[in-house]
């Protein structure tokens, strides 16, 4: 009975560590993916990806953009980026600076 009672809790012991992994893997990802390079189009800047993609609009590379660069985006479509004046296609609403998460936001950051 007391093997049992064991290895219970060894089996617990083991799902709390992996869960803990996972949640620091998943807050670096989240910090990471915040300081990842941004690509944009020559031709179209409002078109943005990663390194490696293409417009769909005209079929070129996406170039690297300024580090200082602002990044806007869409208050109603958070996916939609652009410039300063650029509107969004699919509402029409100006864009908006894209605010920068505080430290404290990454660490609380919880799934």
């Amino acid at each position: 009975m007391k093997s049992v009672i064991t290895l219970f809790f060894a089996v617990l012991l083991s799902l709390g560590l992996t869960g803990y992994s996972y949640a620091a893997d998943t807050q670096h990802q989240h910090a990471t993916a915040n300081t990842a390079e941004v690509y944009h189009c020559p031709m179209h800047p409002e078109v943005t990806g990663h390194k490696g993609d293409s417009c769909p609009k005209c079929g070129m590379k996406l170039v690297k953009a300024k580090v200082d660069a602002v990044v806007y985006h869409c208050p109603m479509h958070p996916e939609v980026t652009g410039h300063k004046g650029d509107s969004c296609p699919k509402c029409g609403m100006k864009l908006v600076p894209a605010e920068t998460p505080s430290e404290d936001s990454m660490h609380m950051h919880q799934h």
